[in-house]
């Protein structure tokens, strides 16, 4: 494996931007200047001749091989002291006789960067079968979560909670500049999927509910990605985050208009933005699962939206198809209707078959041998695109260019970025009697399961893919017991937990009695463990119940309670939400968690995050927000219906401060600057606001735009998200904001799946202010 010269120039410039920032957003320009403004890269003569030659020179064996990756740790046999071994044999049985081509992850869960360089040199020299490089990939999820030492970034529902795409920009780049330094150059990133069921245990990894917001952070952090010479991997196509029962890889019913609306657009954006990849939702769409779906992986993926990129499928899933779905009687015919469909790349990921089958698919003359040869031109594309034919090792190249000095530097500052990113998702949802911020000094005790958990602030995907090891944490990251006795004192923080999240001590209501008296305030650390894909899959969104009962015990005390809720999707809370003080949304804030809970508690950080999605407040209304409008329907007493059926515990878009701010003066003018109540299409509509800041701190407020239309041909969305921006304002300060909205911002999906604006009364809302505008004919 081989940087590119674009690679290498990128990194260069990444390198200057990250060590002149400092903890705010003072990135964002620099890397906007760095992905949107760097030279094009060097062009290699004749692409396409180089991909055709190396095409001609193969038999169908290494084709095949091109098109198959394997799990590393597969290759490794645990010795005495129970540490991996490389099997040479096995090693050499996948690269010489099968010619693989890609591998996914290290031989172990956590790898140090010069142990990744090390068996990515392994592999590249036992390769000698051809001279095609191998291709490394890994789920570097919220920065590379699979390096050691690596930080770790805020997970992407909490920076869809910022409301900022700068966000994305910064995650990614810190993402990219970790990951490659270990020679990775894939990753299966970012989630695209939009998060519209609660239950589904994979929602932390998406940017919330709302195709649009998902459609901007998504397509960011691909210009990132893509633009520092990193693969990035657009996931799942589509459908996977609505399962009907909410558990992972379970069946998904979409009707066409709902699948274009809402599932489609990020997708879309993405193919805009250049990703390299995309990888295949897991489940199935209407009793079709995904992998052997042609109508969906070449009718809409390549002939509508226009993409010619990789399709890769996810883990075992080809396999899957016979075993899991019941749609193949066997592996054989697995594959054979997976490569029909349109897969290119089968991450097997831990034996054989894929290869075995396929080649004896194509010599029974089941599957075409132009149809292979179609897979292995995007793949040896991608090889080309990312420079693996034609520069140093990555190895070589990291230790020449960066000093150790240089290193520490670098890693500092992704920390402090790691913190800024966090302090800005945090979300205020409850503040009586301004409990919050803490006083100082204030002597509070500390209870419930996150209190000393890493893994519930991090969540998936963190250093391993459940998360849930806190052993393999750097020494120095923080617990919230840790941070808060930081900032308090240890002596004016009482604890009587322990590190293991389920521990029945977390959740003892006898201390809390007991410790109640000798503090000011109880803080309460409550929401999940880390948890990964099925493994997070539940039957009820309800918190859990021991520590329902500890928030309750902890109100009966009559002592101020704070809530903090680390946790990857909105657990129902409706039986404590009225006793307790103050709650705060923390989501999964990362490496750097703990330290933005505590600083957002004592008023270091004033908080400014708003919700990604609806919290639910009961098990049966999980009404998204742009829900249709007829979907609001809701049981009266005495037999009678209304229409305010959409309740949840806090809205879309729902988040608190520590300042006041007034929003006044909404007003939609023409290109001319006037007064326009009516538009025509080719018309462009200027929205504003004005925005004060009323309280006595300085502070960030989030604006958003929604439309509403009063009639359609469909049944309406209750109102839809079409621009967002976030602003700092001191004390006593104002501030207009304004969006642009063309026509096309009033369309909608309709019966015959054409994205048409039709004439009549649409509300326009910016800022909770409204008013209407006719589209004319």
């Amino acid at each position: 494996m081989r940087f590119s010269l674009k690679a290498m120039v990128t990194l260069r410039l990444l390198r200057c931007c990250i060590t002149c920032a400092l903890a705010a957003f003072t990135l964002a320009a620099c890397v906007g200047a760095d992905y949107k403004n760097q030279p094009p890269a060097p062009q290699i003569p004749s692409e396409q001749a180089q991909i055709e030659r190396i095409l001609q020179g193969l038999s169908l064996e290494q084709k095949v091989g091109q098109m198959t990756m394997l799990a590393a740790y597969i290759f490794f046999d645990t010795d005495a002291n129970g540490q991996p071994v490389l099997n040479a044999a096995k090693l050499d049985k996948a690269l010489n006789q099968y010619h693989v081509g890609t591998f996914i992850n290290s031989p172990a869960n956590l790898y140090s960067t010069s142990q990744w360089q090390r068996w990515i040199d392994t592999l590249n020299q036992a390769n000698s079968s051809h001279q095609i490089p191998v291709l490394i990939g890994t789920d570097s999820m919220h920065g590379a979560s699979f390096v050691k030492d690596a930080v770790l970034l805020p997970q992407n529902i909490s920076l869809a909670a910022i409301r900022d795409t700068q966000a994305a920009q910064i995650a990614a780049s810190i993402t990219a500049k970790e990951t490659a330094a270990a020679g990775i150059l894939w990753n299966f990133g970012p989630v695209l999927d939009v998060g519209r069921h609660p239950l589904w245990p994979r929602l932390e990894e998406t940017f919330g509910e709302d195709p649009y917001l998902v459609s901007q952070y998504g397509a960011t952090m691909i210009q990132v990605f893509e633009a520092m010479g990193m693969a990035s991997t657009m996931k799942h196509f589509i459908g996977y985050s609505v399962p009907l029962d909410g558990k992972d890889r379970a069946p998904a019913y979409l009707p066409d208009v709902q699948l274009w609306q809402d599932h489609i657009p990020p997708f879309k954006a993405a193919i805009a933005a250049g990703a390299s990849t995309a990888m295949v939702n897991s489940a199935s769409i209407n009793g079709m699962p995904t992998h052997a779906n042609a109508a969906l992986l070449q009718g809409v993926l390549r002939e509508q939206l226009g993409y010619r990129g990789l399709i890769v499928s996810d883990w075992a899933d080809i396999n899957y198809l016979h075993t899991r779905h019941k749609v193949a009687p066997s592996k054989k015919h697995a594959v054979e209707m997976a490569v029909n469909a349109g897969i290119d790349m089968s991450m097997v990921a831990t034996e054989f078959s894929f290869p075995e089958l396929l080649v004896a698919l194509v010599k029974e003359g089941r599957i075409s041998e132009r149809r292979i040869d179609d897979s292995v031109r995007r793949i040896l594309a991608l090889k080309i695109k990312l420079g693996l034919f034609n520069q140093l090792m990555p190895a070589h190249w990291v230790q020449q260019q960066s000093s150790a000095a240089t290193l520490r530097a670098e890693k500092a500052a992704h920390k402090q970025h790691a913190l800024a990113l966090a302090n800005k998702s945090m979300t205020l949802l409850k503040n009586d009697k301004r409990t919050l911020p803490l006083p100082a000094g204030a002597k509070v005790l500390l209870a419930g399961p996150a209190a000393k958990s890493l893994h519930a602030l991090n969540g998936s995907w963190s250093f391993s893919w459940q998360g849930d090891d806190d052993s393999l944490y750097p020494s120095e990251t923080q617990t919230l017991h840790q941070a808060l006795q930081q900032h308090l004192g240890a002596g004016n923080v009482i604890h009587q937990g322990e590190a293991d999240f389920y521990a029945p001590a977390n959740v003892d209501v006898a201390s809390v009695k007991r410790f109640a008296p000798k503090v000011d305030y109880i803080v309460l650390a409550l929401g999940e463990g880390a948890y990964a894909e099925q493994m997070g899959s539940i039957d009820d969104l309800t918190l859990a119940k021991d520590q329902l009962q500890l928030a309750q015990a902890a109100i009966a005390t009559g002592k101020p309670v704070i809530a903090l809720f680390t946790m990857g999707r909105p657990r129902i809370i409706a039986p404590i939400v009225d006793g307790l003080a103050a709650i705060l949304y923390a989501y999964r804030p990362g490496s750097q968690g703990a330290q933005a809970i505590a600083q957002t508690l004592l008023g270091l950080n004033n908080p400014a995050g708003v919700l990604p999605f609806s919290y639910p407040q009961y098990t049966g209304n999980l009404l998204t927000y742009d829900h249709p409008i007829s979907a609001a329907i809701r049981q009266r007493p005495k037999s009678s219906a209304g229409m305010d059926g959409y309740a949840p515990q806090w809205p879309f878009g729902f988040g608190l401060s520590y300042t006041d701010f007034a929003i006044s003066n909404l007003s939609v003018s023409g290109e001319d600057g006037l007064a326009q109540s009516e538009f025509k299409a080719g018309d462009t509509l200027t929205v504003s606001v004005q925005v004060k800041n009323t309280g006595q701190h300085a502070g960030e407020k989030v604006i958003e735009l929604y439309i509403k239309d009063h009639f359609a041909s469909l049944t309406p969305a209750n109102k839809r998200l079409k621009r967002f921006t976030r602003i700092a304002l001191a004390a006593g300060e104002q501030r207009t904001v304004a969006f642009t909205l063309t026509v096309d911002d009033f369309a909608f999906v309709n019966g015959a799946l054409a994205l048409t604006a039709e004439p009549g009364v649409f509300t326009v809302e910016a800022g909770g202010l409204t008013t209407d505008v006719v589209l004319l004919e």
